[in-house]
C-alpha cells in the first residue's frame, strides 16, 4: 500500500484544502492512506476520518518550544508550546507515533532544532526523509544519512498544503493495522516521491492571505 504520512487540510491557517478535494487526488494517485497532519489542531484529520476511516491517520504537527513534532494515531489533540521533551511524552502517552517533520531543513523557521533532535532522538520513532516541501534536496538526503546513523525508520511525506500535491511523496509498505504495526511496516517500507513547485511551496503564504482578506474558506 501506499501512504502519505504529512497532509495538511483546511483546518490548518496555511491551507485551503477540504476533505473531499485531499480523497479524490489520493485516488487519482493511487494513494491509500494519509496522516492528516494540521498545525496544533485535529479537527481536519477527524473530519477526513469520517468520510473514509479506513484511510486517514489522524495526526498533529504540534509547535513545540523548539520547533515542530508530528505526532500520529492520536486520540486527543497535543497541547502546543510545550518543550520537546513534553512534546514526545504526551504523544507516547495517548499510544501515539512521534514522528519529525522536514529533517534539517532549517531554511523554514518551523523544523525541530538540531539541539533538540539530539536530546530526544532515543524517543523518536520515524524520520520525515522524503519531504515534499522541503527548500534543497539535500536536506532530505540528509535526513536519511541521519536515518542510516541512528537505525531510526523513514518515512515521507508531501506535507501538501493544497489537493494537487497529495502524494507528491510516499512510503509503499505492508498494509497495517494501528500504530505498532505501522512501525513493523515502515521497516521494510520503501521511500517515493519528488519535490513540489514552487506554486505548492508558495501554497501556505496564499492560504493566510486569502484569509487575511477575508476570503471564506471554500466547503464542499
Amino acid at each position: 500500500m501506499r501512504i502519505d504520512l504529512h497532509v495538511h487540510t483546511w483546518h490548518s491557517p496555511d491551507s485551503l484544502s477540504q476533505p473531499r478535494a485531499i480523497l479524490e487526488i489520493m485516488d487519482r494517485r493511487g494513494i491509500d492512506m494519509v496522516a492528516i497532519t494540521d498545525h496544533n489542531a485535529i479537527d481536519g484529520a477527524l473530519e477526513m476520518a469520517a468520510l473514509a476511516p479506513q484511510r486517514v491517520i489522524v495526526g498533529e504537527e504540534i509547535a513545540t518550544t523548539q520547533g515542530e513534532i508530528i505526532g500520529l494515531f492520536l486520540v486527543a489533540p497535543v497541547a502546543p508550546r510545550m518543550s520537546p521533551e513534553e512534546t514526545v511524552a504526551a504523544i507516547h502517552g495517548q499510544g501515539g507515533v512521534v514522528y519529525i517533520p522536514h529533517v534539517a531543513d532549517y531554511g523554514r523557521g518551523s523544523t525541530l532544532r538540531a539541539t533538540a533532535l539530539t536530546q530526544i532522538l532515543a524517543q523518536v520513532d520515524v524520520l520525515e526523509t522524503f519531504n515534499a516541501r522541503v527548500l534543497c534536496a539535500r536536506r532530505n538526503r540528509q535526513a536519511v544519512a541521519l536515518a542510516e546513523r541512528t537505525g531510526l525508520l523513514q518515512g515521507a511525506g508531501s506535507d501538501a498544503h493544497r489537493p494537487e500535491d497529495v502524494g507528491l511523496a510516499w512510503v509503499e509498505l505492508p498494509a497495517f493495522v494501528g500504530s505498532a504495526s505501522l512501525l513493523s511496516a515502515l521497516a521494510s517500507g520503501r521511500i517515493h516521491g519528488r519535490l513540489t513547485g514552487l506554486a505548492g511551496r508558495l501554497a501556505g503564504v496564499r492560504a493566510r492571505l486569502a484569509r487575511g482578506q477575508g476570503s471564506a474558506v471554500p466547503r464542499r
